[in-house]
């Protein structure tokens, strides 16, 4: 196995975020969720990630604001997009930017969140 992340998931839905969060931890990731994009970038302000991933659309501060906020202040970090709309999404660039679209298997999430992190 890799080396451990610490990820944090920004996902309003409770059975996605914990889906999401079981997978990850059982390859040996520390994960932590937020409910929106606003909790899940002031956890990453007192404990930053090695990578977020993060769903479109959610109350309060979405998806498309979060990571705006977030190369604002951490260009470089991996951004892993999980989503069921088809629109208004950012440009897949590798090691920075992947998209997964909901409903998504276990494999897609993994197969996207290690191209990320460069890690097989």
């Amino acid at each position: 196995m890799s080396k451990p992340f610490h990820v944090i998931v920004a996902e309003d839905d409770p059975l996605i975020a914990v889906t999401i969060a079981e997978t990850l931890e059982a390859r040996g990731h520390r994960v932590t969720i937020g409910r929106n994009g606003f909790d899940a970038y002031k956890i990453d302000e007192k404990d930053p990630a090695d990578i977020l991933v993060t769903d479109i659309r959610m109350p309060h501060f979405d998806g498309t604001s979060l990571i705006n906020r977030m190369r604002e202040h951490r260009p470089e970090l991996p951004i892993l997009v999980t989503t069921g709309v088809t629109e208004n999404l950012p440009d897949e660039e590798p090691g920075l930017i992947a998209v997964v679209q909901k409903p998504f298997t276990e494999d897609a999430l993994l197969r996207a969140f290690q191209s990320l992190l460069g890690t097989a």
